[in-house]
């Protein structure tokens, strides 16, 4: 914000369409992460009374370990196990690909990517930009902040609802849109990419969220003295 604060919270979203229930994002899961503890994911959903076994898809709008640290636990210490047996896992095939990659950009120091996605392998189905993926669950390509991000449109009884991953990091980037997120890999492809997302929520009033907006809660995009700015409801 403009007082040089950040409000920064690890944003999970469990949508029930159409009797499947669908996990976007997973969280940093058990890891400790510049301080920030991880965790809290499979509380809530027990809170909810939700267990894992009753998550249907997991879609994971990118691979950074904030956003896929649940995907799968080593407990044992050992061999990696899904911690949500019965989904089917999906993110974009060149969200897979750079993540394989030799990319130094592509290792998180303490978190074994390739470990985590031998875990559900068997359990993996790429998706496809403009894919449903669930009833009323679309995929959107907004790649730039990884190279296969991609985003969430909800529909229900003609409105929408777009959930946006990391593609905009924090609420103040819709005010001042030549700031980029701290780790944003391509800015001006990210940047491109949130410029598209946000003419076309613009363009029905949806609603809208990203992983680390603050009050886990949806907002407008509204317009002010000549700049967009995002208001919770």
């Amino acid at each position: 914000n403009h007082a040089g604060q950040v409000e920064f919270p690890f944003s999970c979203f469990l949508v029930d369409s159409g009797g499947q229930k669908v996990l976007i994002d997973t969280g940093l899961g058990p890891a400790n992460m510049s301080g920030v503890t991880g965790g809290a994911l499979l509380g809530e959903l027990a809170a909810g009374g939700v267990k894992p076994e009753d998550v249907d898809v997991v879609f994971l709008t990118h691979l950074h370990v904030d956003h896929c640290g649940n995907v799968a636990h080593d407990d044992d210490g050992d061999e990696m196990k899904a911690v949500f047996p019965n989904a089917t896992y999906r993110w974009t095939a060149g969200e897979d690909e750079f993540w394989q990659d030799p990319d130094p950009r592509a290792a998180t120091p303490g978190f074994d990517w390739k470990k985590m996605m031998a875990a559900v392998s068997g359990r993996l189905e790429i998706a496809d930009d403009g894919e449903v993926i669930a009833p009323g669950v679309n995929v959107i390509a907004t790649p730039g902040h990884t190279p296969g991000h991609a985003s969430i449109i909800l529909s229900s009884q003609g409105k929408r609802a777009f959930i946006l991953g990391d593609a905009i990091s924090c609420p103040v980037q819709l005010e001042e849109a030549e700031w980029s997120g701290m780790g944003d890999m391509d800015r001006d492809l990210a940047r491109r990419s949130q410029e598209a997302a946000l003419q076309e929520i613009e363009s029905d009033g949806a609603l809208m969220t990203a992983g680390h907006f603050p009050g886990l809660t949806l907002g407008r995009v509204l317009q002010g003295e000549g700049k967009r700015y995002w208001e919770a409801v």
